[in-house]
């Protein structure tokens, strides 16, 4: 019996000791949630514009929000943290809570060097961009049988005259239908998977001024509603038209129910909610004191399997640049040749220059040689003229690839091949790939994707000229044939509308 009143005795503890730890769980629970409180204000620039998109995080947490196209937000935190507010293009801002329920805050533009930000849940992760590259010093002719061409005649025409070499050219942005209709083909679906690009849901965007005139340089970002940390499917500017053709399966195949348009213009910003299944937006805005200057640049396979028609092509630019439209203001040429690792160079670059004298002089002394296995070093060459000091403000940006391979298949290529067509489309600069012969269907694929990514065009070279080794038959219902050289002045004019 003494045993059994021990017993209850102790039972009847522990019961009240887990009473008291349920009350003070309880208690402790509700004095942190009493110490918590909702947070809401308006974010804005410093001309009292709403900035959709701004990250907003509890710093030291997890917590985390973004802005509406009004600006607005609102967040669960204690009156001892901090909120740190944070958006591309703008300078970290942290703000003590304290007792106030209403935190409003101004965000001020970083005038920084620019730097690629890649949005890691609610923190940002920055990398500078590489300006250099290590030159192999290896000598050239790895491999036997490979065309070595010091500026001699590899076919034996001798005289090499502008004029001679044909192309033709494949607008994808413009025949949008067809360009869907091909890459659901089995053959490029493939292409399409190796290399990450998804370009079928296309999104026309127009800026004008109150007069019907194209706004051009116009920020645009497109922004998806699955996106939590609400990081852009896209950003690019507008053309010299005031338009941008954006994707919104740039990043992957994305199906949001509805989007975010925004367009940022003369430090003002204007944004529009839209559904999915809206192909063309359209905003209006006050006048643009217009620029007329004109960047081209020339980035060149120099490797040995380009030596049939690289004498020709070097003629073709030099009348090219001679032919450069005088109703341009400035116009400022820039060139960029590579070739291989354990080639004599990898990448050889001549920054922009107004004097179109040196350009040519530099043209005259690059020769095709090395190389070896199919693929070429495309990416060590795109990722060197990203670099290369672009006018921002230049009514248009023009990036002209001739190339015969395609670069090497490795996750690194790929994710730097990425990279560069993302600053490419956020800078405003017009990929157009030029394609010699020897170029197989993933060469021109991936120079499509290249072209339509950046609102470019894709060219090809023909084998109506009779120079040159056999040319692939493009991949496209038609085309008209004409002189490589009239081609790209005509396509410069059209993009710099003179």
């Amino acid at each position: 019996m003494v045993f059994h009143d021990r017993l209850v005795v102790n039972l009847k503890t522990v019961s009240i000791m887990k009473n008291q730890v349920l009350l003070f769980l309880l208690a402790f629970c509700l004095q942190v949630t009493a110490q918590e409180h909702l947070v809401s204000g308006v974010v804005t620039d410093a001309t009292n514009t709403p900035i959709p998109g701004v990250n907003v995080t509890v710093k030291g947490t997890s917590k985390g929000t973004t802005t509406n196209f009004d600006g607005e937000y609102s967040i669960v935190a204690q009156k001892d943290q901090t909120l740190v507010f944070s958006f591309i293009g703008f300078k970290t801002l942290e703000v003590k809570i304290g007792e106030s329920k209403t935190v409003d805050v101004q965000m001020e533009e970083s005038h920084e060097v620019l730097e690629e930000v890649v949005i890691m849940g609610y923190g940002t992760k920055k990398s500078e961009r590489s300006l250099s590259y290590a030159v192999s010093d290896v000598v050239e002719g790895k491999v036997a049988g490979v065309s070595v061409t010091r500026g001699g005649d590899p076919k034996g025409y001798g005289n090499y005259r502008s004029g001679t070499l044909t192309a033709g050219e494949i607008n994808d942005i413009e025949n949008f239908d067809e360009w869907q209709d091909i890459i659901r083909e089995k053959e490029f679906q493939k292409i399409k998977k190796d290399w990450g690009f998804y370009l079928e849901n296309k999104l026309i965007v127009t800026v004008k001024d109150k007069n019907g005139n194209g706004i051009n340089n116009a920020k645009v970002s497109l922004y998806s509603a699955n996106e939590l940390a609400n990081t852009p499917e896209m950003t690019a500017k507008t053309d010299v038209f005031g338009k941008s053709i954006l994707f919104k399966d740039a990043k992957c195949n994305d199906n949001s129910d509805y989007y975010y348009v925004q367009v940022i213009h003369n430090d003002k910003l204007f944004g529009k909610k839209i559904k999915s299944n809206v192909k063309k937006v359209d905003f209006s805005t006050e006048d643009l004191s217009s620029c007329n200057n004109l960047d081209i640049m020339f980035t060149i396979d120099a490797t040995g399997s380009m030596g049939d028609e690289m004498e020709y092509l070097k003629e073709e630019l030099r009348d090219i640049i001679g032919r450069i439209d005088n109703n341009v203001g400035e116009k400022r040429i820039a060139m960029t040749f590579y070739r291989d690792e354990g080639d004599e160079y990898v990448v050889k670059d001549f920054d922009f220059t107004s004097n179109l004298n040196e350009a040519q002089i530099n043209l005259n002394k690059q020769y095709a040689s090395g190389g070896g296995d199919y693929e070429e070093a495309v990416e060590k060459a795109l990722k060197m003229a990203m670099s290369k000091s672009w006018n921002e403000n230049a009514r248009a940006r023009l990036m002209f690839l001739l190339l015969d391979a395609p670069p090497h298949l490795t996750e690194e290529n790929i994710e730097t091949i990425h990279q560069q067509i993302k600053i490419a489309q956020k800078d405003g600069i017009k990929i157009i790939p030029v394609v010699a012969s020897g170029a197989d269907k993933t060469v021109e694929m991936l120079m499509r994707f290249f072209s339509i990514s950046t609102n470019g065009t894709y060219v090809f070279l023909t084998d109506d000229s009779g120079v040159g080794n056999p040319h692939l038959k493009p991949t496209t219902s038609k085309y008209e044939v004409e002189k490589l050289n009239d081609l790209i002045v005509r396509l410069i004019k059209k993009y710099a509308n003179v």
